[in-house]
């Protein structure tokens, strides 16, 4: 069940749980059944003793004035029912002592002297109940003051975890997290200074952090210098009793603490008191959260108890942002394979250009220009009817000739070494034009945009995926491409005007052509957008940091 409800304006109220508990050690000073009876035995003594020396006194020497005492008595218990009913066993025995008394004084007088003690008892009894009465108002008062300041108490530090759970889950950085933390907790507590110590890399030392919150640095200055620069191992200091076994602790006095190592480096550190709690991963402490205060507190049992389910908390938001960065470095680690991987593709791609180009094209050359010269030893020696077939042949070699320019111009594009990346897209471009006869056009900044050959290497293919995507699935008549110089961040569409991809294409994660361009985008911490609309056609957007 939850500590806390919730009302109007976003106001918290303490839960039911919560005040039974609040009240709980209020409740336990409630007078019990064996102490009332307690009273009204001994009143019931007291009473006989009493009725016994009436019996040997004459009437009209002592009346019914020390039954009085009873109600007296009654009063101590703090309980209306006891005090009447002494009041009620002093006015019975009164008239039976009137009764059993040896003769005296006038009968009439002897009844007004018993009718005024009887009087007396029950005035007695009524100034008792008023006392009773106010002393129950008072102590209650007082109790739902202390029950009040103890919900107060409750209420705020449900509020401390339930900020403290909120802000750490929304926080981008652990930095800020933590910073928010130790703002949150001395706010609500009022402690005026907090630092974080962070486990090293070793797991056997705690190392102090830049992270503070202080309501005033200037005068814990020479602290914050200290603390900064000392390292603490299990066991050593406040921060090292936390590493040891994982609770809470508090320091009452600095300086009479003889394990507290920073008060010796100076002669007056500007603290007094202190407490320390872990922060967990599982059983595993990763930090220590500690607070000062420049006052002498007592130990505050419910206040560690508290720190303590928050340093819990605070693992969590480590543990998670642990696994976050582990699965960045993974990521960036992945990154930079696909990046080598594409670097000796690319240069894979440009020898393999160059082999076949340099190698197999002048074989083809030669065998051409040699055939050439055969062709005319054949005329020369009237072998005309063998003319035709060499000819065959010879345009044979002529297209495989222009098949191996085509593959080394695939392979590796000459432009992308001599040329910058609009020129290398504008080219591309109106050779796509002029081989599916989609109409290409292209606007982009007037200056040039001075990108590495990486990057420029990276754009290319990419366009080079969307001109194949839109030859295959589009049945676009025009192509528009955009290139924006927002500095530092470039900035590619690619628009054609065919029949628009649908969702489930764009999310396939079959499509290899969409996940490769996606690929070599991040690469360079870019990101490609694809939008579609049916029959409006298909707008790609790669946007790419340099």
């Amino acid at each position: 069940m939850e500590d806390t409800i919730h009302g109007r304006m976003g106001k918290t109220y303490p839960s039911a749980s919560l005040l039974k508990e609040c009240l709980m050690p209020f409740a336990s000073k409630t007078i019990s059944p064996i102490s009332l009876s307690s009273y009204i035995i001994i009143n019931l003594v007291l009473a006989i003793i009493f009725l016994i020396i009436d019996s040997f006194l004459p009437l009209g020497v002592a009346g019914g004035v020390p039954y009085v005492l009873l109600v007296l008595v009654a009063t101590g218990s703090r309980n209306r029912g006891v005090t009447i009913a002494s009041a009620a066993i002093g006015t019975v025995f009164t008239v039976i002592g009137f009764s059993i008394s040896p003769p005296g004084e006038e009968w009439w007088f002897a009844l007004l002297n018993r009718s005024l003690a009887v009087f007396m008892i029950w005035m007695t009894a009524y100034f008792c109940l008023k006392e009773i009465h106010w002393a129950n108002e008072i102590l209650k008062r007082k109790e739902l003051e202390r029950a009040y300041e103890l919900l107060k108490l409750e209420s705020g530090f449900v509020q401390l975890n339930r900020d403290i759970a909120f802000e750490t889950n929304m926080s981008q950085s652990v930095e800020n997290a933590i910073a928010y933390s130790l703002k949150r907790i001395c706010q609500g507590t009022g402690w005026p200074l907090g630092h974080f110590y962070l486990l090293g890399s070793d797991g056997s030392k705690l190392i102090p952090t830049k992270i503070w919150y202080s309501n005033d640095s200037q005068n814990f200055q020479k602290f914050i210098k200290i603390t900064e620069e000392t390292q603490f191992s299990e066991g050593t200091g406040l921060p090292g009793r936390v590493l040891l076994d994982g609770k809470a602790h508090w320091v009452t006095d600095v300086e009479k603490d003889p394990n507290f190592p920073r008060a010796a480096m100076e002669e007056e550190i500007g603290i007094r008191s202190g407490f320390a709690f872990p922060i967990l991963i599982g059983l595993q402490t990763v930090g220590v959260m500690e607070f000062f205060s420049e006052k002498t507190v007592a130990p505050d049992k419910r206040l560690l108890e508290v720190m303590e389910s928050i340093g819990t908390l605070l693992g969590r938001v480590l543990e998670r942002y642990k696994a976050d960065q582990e699965k960045k470095d993974y990521s960036d680690h992945l990154r930079k394979l696909y990046h080598k991987l594409d670097s000796i593709r690319e240069e894979e791609s440009k020898r393999m250009a160059r082999e076949v180009h340099d190698g197999l094209g002048q074989v083809l050359t030669t065998l051409k220009i040699e055939l050439s010269l055969l062709n005319k030893k054949l005329i020369e020696q009237n072998l005309d009817h063998i003319e035709e077939n060499m000819e065959i042949i010879g345009g044979l070699i002529e297209s495989t000739i222009q098949a191996v320019k085509k593959i080394s111009l695939e392979l590796r594009p000459p432009i992308l070494d001599s040329l910058s990346l609009t020129e290398a897209i504008d080219w591309q471009g109106h050779l796509f034009q002029n081989r599916t006869g989609i109409q290409f056009t292209l606007s982009h900044p007037g200056e040039t945009i001075s990108l590495d050959p990486q990057r420029v290497t990276t754009l290319f293919r990419i366009f080079q995926e969307c001109l194949t995507n839109i030859a295959r699935h589009s049945e676009a008549t025009k192509i528009h491409v955009d290139i924006i110089d927002q500095g530092h961040l470039l900035i590619m569409r690619v628009k054609d005007n065919g029949k628009g991809i649908t969702p489930e294409r764009i999310h396939d994660k079959t499509s290899l052509g969409i996940l490769g361009m996606k690929e070599r985008a991040q690469m360079w911490e870019g990101e490609v957008e694809i939008k579609g609309e049916r029959n409006k056609g298909t707008e790609i957007l790669i946007k790419l940091k340099y």
